[in-house]
C-alpha cells in the first residue's frame, strides 16, 4: 500500500473513531468498513480479487446484522478483525495476480519476437536486442510474480501460526480450544477455524490430515476415543466453513507421539493437542 493511501486510511480511521464516539456505533466495525471500502476502490482488487473482497464485504454485512440485532460487541469486534484480515489478503492476492498477468504478457511478447526472427530467417542485431530485452522483462515479471505470491502465502501462514515440517505444513491447535476432557470446540476457537478454513479455500487442491492427541492421564481407551472425537470436531468445523470433506483424513492417536514429557502439567498441556497437517505444493502429505 502506498503512503498517500496509508495517510488517507489513517485520516478516515480517525474520522470514523470520532464519529463513533458521537453516534454510538462500533469503532472497530467502522474502521474495518473503511479498509474494506478503500480496498474495493483499488482497480487491481476489483479485477483480480473479487472473491476475497466479497468475503470481506460479507463479513462486514454479517457484523452489521449482529450489531443492529444483538449489540454483541465481542462478536462484532471478532468479525471486524476477520474482515480486516480478509481485506489485506485481497490486496496481496490482487498484487500477485497482477504480477502474474504482467509475466504472461511479457512472455507472450518474447514468444512473438522469437517467431518473427525465425520467419525472417535473418536475425538482425536489432531483433536480437529486442528479444533479449523482452526476455529480461519476462524474467523480471516472473520474479515479481513469485515474490508477490510468496508474500501472500507468508501472510496467510502468519495468520494461522503455521510451520513447515517434513510431513507438510503443520498447524497445532492446543487443548485450550476444548473444555477439559471434552471434545466440543469452545467459542474461542472460531477465529482459528476461520483463518484455517480461509487458507484451505485459497488452496483447494491441497489435502490435509487432522490428528488428535492426549496426555497420559486416564485409560488408554478413554484417551484414544477423546483424541478421535477432538479431531472429528475440528473436521466438522472446517466442513461447516466450506472445506470439502473429501480432502480431509481424520486420525486419533491417543497418548502416543507426545511432544513433551507427561511428568509435568506444562508437558501434559502441550501433549493435549490437535495437529492439522496440510499437503505441500507438490501434494505430498505424510502420515506418521
Amino acid at each position: 500500500m502506498n503512503k498517500p493511501m496509508q495517510w488517507t486510511l489513517w485520516a478516515a480511521a480517525a474520522a470514523v473513531l470520532t464519529a463513533c464516539a458521537a453516534t454510538g456505533v462500533n469503532p472497530a466495525l467502522e474502521q474495518a468498513r473503511q479498509l474494506v471500502t478503500a480496498t474495493g476502490s483499488n482497480a487491481d482488487v476489483a479485477r483480480f480479487a473479487q472473491l476475497e473482497l466479497k468475503s470481506a464485504s460479507d463479513t462486514i454485512a454479517q457484523a452489521d446484522r449482529i450489531w443492529r440485532k444483538d449489540g454483541d460487541e465481542a462478536e462484532v469486534r471478532h468479525l471486524a478483525y476477520l474482515a480486516t484480515q480478509q481485506a489485506q489478503t485481497a490486496q496481496l492476492v490482487a498484487q500477485a495476480r497482477s504480477a502474474e498477468q504482467a509475466f504472461g504478457q511479457a512472455r507472450s511478447e518474447a514468444d512473438r519476437l522469437r517467431l518473427q526472427t525465425r520467419t525472417r530467417q535473418l536475425e538482425s542485431a536489432q531483433a536480437a536486442a529486442q528479444a533479449a530485452q523482452a526476455e529480461a522483462a519476462s524474467a523480471q515479471a516472473r520474479a515479481a510474480a513469485a515474490q508477490a505470491e510468496n508474500e501472500a502465502l507468508q501472510a496467510r501462514l502468519r495468520e494461522m501460526q503455521a510451520e513447515q515440517t517434513e510431513r507438510g505444513l503443520l498447524v497445532t491447535l492446543g487443548d485450550v480450544l476444548f473444555e477439559f476432557g471434552k471434545s466440543d470446540l469452545l467459542p474461542s476457537a472460531n477465529l482459528r477455524m476461520d483463518k484455517l478454513a480461509a487458507f484451505l479455500q485459497q488452496f483447494p487442491e491441497r489435502r490435509l490430515r487432522i490428528e488428535g492427541y492426549t496426555d497420559s492421564v486416564g485409560s488408554e481407551a478413554f484417551n484414544q476415543a477423546l483424541s478421535e472425537r477432538r479431531a472429528a470436531a475440528v473436521q466438522s468445523a472446517l466442513v461447516n466453513r466450506g472445506v470439502s470433506p473429501a480432502r480431509i483424513t481424520v486420525q486419533g492417536y491417543g497418548k502416543n507421539h507426545p511432544v513433551a514429557s507427561n511428568a509435568t502439567p506444562e508437558g501434559r498441556a502441550m501433549n493435549r493437542r490437535v495437529e492439522v497437517v496440510i499437503a505441500d505444493e507438490q501434494g505430498n502429505l505424510r502420515s506418521r
